[in-house]
């Protein structure tokens, strides 16, 4: 199979013009990296072949605890040379040195030659970045394990030895999810001689997720390194953008291991798993105010999927957006819309069965507050009589919505945003979504429908039982 990389480097390599030949190795190089993980920026210098300063530097910017790393390209082969190299680059630049040829000896796991201790330097040949693999059409382990070289990789690789460890870390991803403990545990062996600690941590707990999403017990993970019992945002990282999974018992078991706060902090965006998983996560997590905001469609978004973008947990619909965070300051200033009619909100609450425990309208400037002690009020005779006496003309600024829980929902009708009464106070994200979406929009039937297949239905009231004063009492 041919190395494009490989060849093209060598191609530009026979250019007569010196700085034009640099110029397009770079450029190849750089291309490549980014096609690798387009969320990496990739640096060039003015140097090129320099014994101390780096041709290229790479780092993530999204994704700030994910140290940068210097790239230095080499246009030796000779080992004696290489292992001089070596010594002078300080090792905390997590230094990757790329040689424009072929390594000139056979590496061995993890080692570097005449440098067996170095932790974080990676020494790799042209060979080898071509086997180093792009998401192309779909993501994959191949990817993702191509990505954690970038990031955290070290020791020598040749293309050969690169195609191994894609293999044994492919073997060992379907392993860990059937419970087979030999695959697997090649695999932690290949990331801890392979890996820098931490990333070597992270796609390990990306393994024992897989592990633990097949069935199998964390006790049992067949491992030497940290206990990994749940997933930080690195490793949820890898498992969202993995192949798809559409195993639902699989996502039962792994969004116990997660939290909301963590998908946060993922650079995920919309990908097929996010979405498996977010049907598992939907009436397990919760969170305390959303908004919706009207015609932000999205080209890079298919409509009725989740994604995570910019912190926030976002459903996106054709006609708007549902927008998630754990507090009012995490989301963007909304611009006020039209304010509904008294009779058009009580026509919502009913329609999806949503009580309604205080209500308040303005009229021209004068605002009226209307409320109980917590029971529904949506259809008490002097909400009608108000209403009449204005002469149906009051606009609702917002509404109160007890759900399931018995927890208050406080809805803004002008800024669509929706938020738990209670400085503490949770709401499940089904409910969250729903009753805010279902109670601040007119929905078509369709949009109702496509709803509740996400969300599921709008949740009743338990039934609380009937009782009277005595006598006694009147």
């Amino acid at each position: 199979m041919v190395n494009i990389v490989e060849q093209s480097i060598a191609q530009a390599m026979d250019d007569p013009d010196d700085r034009m030949m640099f110029t397009r190795v770079k450029d190849i190089v750089a291309r490549h990296l980014t096609r690798m993980d387009p969320r990496a920026k990739v640096t060039q210098t003015e140097f090129f072949n320099h014994t101390h300063v780096p041709d290229m530097v790479l780092d993530w910017p999204g994704r700030p605890r994910t140290a940068r790393r210097f790239i230095y390209l080499r246009t030796t082969a000779d080992q004696r040379e290489l292992e001089d190299d070596l010594h002078r680059l300080p090792s905390t630049d997590r230094p990757v040195l790329l040689t424009l040829g072929r390594l000139p000896f056979t590496p061995r796991r993890g080692e570097l030659p005449s440098l067996p201790d170095s932790n974080t330097t990676l020494l790799l040949d042209t060979s080898a970045l071509g086997t180093l693999q792009s998401p192309d059409s779909s993501p994959g382990i191949p990817h993702l394990v191509s990505r954690s070289v970038l990031e955290g990789g070290r020791g020598a690789l040749d293309g050969a030895a690169t195609e191994e460890l894609l293999n044994t870390l492919v073997r060992g991803a379907e392993a860990a999810r059937a419970g087979e403990r030999l695959p697997t545990r090649d695999a932690v062996d290949a990331l801890i001689a392979q890996m820098t600690s931490d990333v070597a941590d992270q796609m390990s707990a990306f393994l024992a997720a897989l592990w633990q999403g097949g069935g199998s017990t964390l006790s049992t993970f067949p491992s030497s390194r940290r206990t990994v019992g749940s997933l930080d945002e690195s490793a949820l990282t890898y498992l969202l953008e993995s192949e798809e999974i559409t195993d639902d018992a699989f996502w039962n078991r792994v969004v116990r291991m997660i939290s909301l706060p963590v998908l946060l902090r993922t650079p995920t965006t919309d990908t097929g798993n996010l979405q498996h998983l977010m049907r598992q996560a939907i009436q397990l997590w919760s969170s305390r105010v959303c908004m919706i905001v009207p015609g932000l469609g999205d080209a890079t978004t298919t409509p009725w999927r989740w994604a995570v973008k910019a912190g926030q947990l976002i459903l996106q619909t054709p006609r708007f957006q549902i927008q998630v965070a754990q507090s009012r300051r995490q989301l963007p200033q909304p611009e006020d819309g039209p304010l509904p009619r008294l009779d058009e909100v009580r026509s919502r609450a009913d329609r999806f069965g949503i009580p309604l425990t205080a209500l308040r309208m303005v009229v021209t400037d004068r605002h009226i507050g209307y409320g109980g002690p917590g029971d529904d009020i949506s259809h008490d005779a002097r909400l009608d009589n108000i209403s009449n006496a204005l002469e149906q003309t009051e606009g609702v600024i917002e509404a109160d919505a007890r759900i399931a829980s018995g927890a208050i929902l406080q809805c803004l009708f002008g800024p669509r945003v929706a938020s738990a009464r209670g400085a503490r106070t949770q709401i499940p994200l089904d409910a969250l979504l729903g009753t805010t979406t279902r109670l601040l929009s007119d929905l078509t039937d369709d949009e109702a429908e496509k709803l509740t297949q996400l969300l599921g239905a709008q949740q009743p009231l338990p039934d609380q039982p009937w009782s009277q004063p005595s006598f006694d009492d009147l």
